[in-house]
């Protein structure tokens, strides 16, 4: 049961990009903004059937990602574990975190593509920063031989 409460978040985030996406497409929209300079204006325009791309991409990150997740032997680890099964287990969770914040990336970068927020550099650079932050600080806690 716990699993399942540590999932829920990046599952909403990911669902949550998927009905934005199907909302601008039912909302007869002729164009969508399709890249931002780094003040967050609108400096490129597209047909408004590409926002389908946005949750596709989300839902191939998802997939590796819990992918990963479940085969945390697969990660590269900084050195020769002293206990696998601890440092697995503490993987797994490093990885589900990083799921999270990864589909929180995608809804908000979503919503810019909607035009329901207005896109904000600082945003995008904060998720970034955490995620970095999640993996260095998960990684500092594995315990590996010198």
């Amino acid at each position: 049961m716990k699993r399942f409460w540590r999932e829920m978040p990046a599952l909403l985030f990911l669902l949550a990009t998927f009905g934005i996406a199907l909302w601008v497409l039912t909302d007869d929209r002729d164009a969508i903004p399709l890249h931002f300079n780094i003040r967050g204006e609108v400096d490129s325009w597209g047909e408004a059937w590409s926002v389908v791309w946005l949750p596709l991409i989300a839902l191939a990150l998802y997939g590796l990602l819990t992918l990963l997740q479940h085969r945390p032997q697969w990660c590269n680890y900084p050195g020769k574990l002293i206990d696998k099964e601890r440092a697995y287990r503490q993987m797994s969770h490093i990885v589900c975190r990083i799921k999270t914040l990864v589909m929180c990336l995608m809804l908000y970068i979503t919503l810019c593509v909607a035009q329901v927020v207005d896109s904000n550099i600082f945003v995008v650079l904060a998720i970034v920063a955490a995620i970095i932050f999640v993996t260095i600080t998960g990684w500092s806690r594995i315990d590996t031989e010198p």
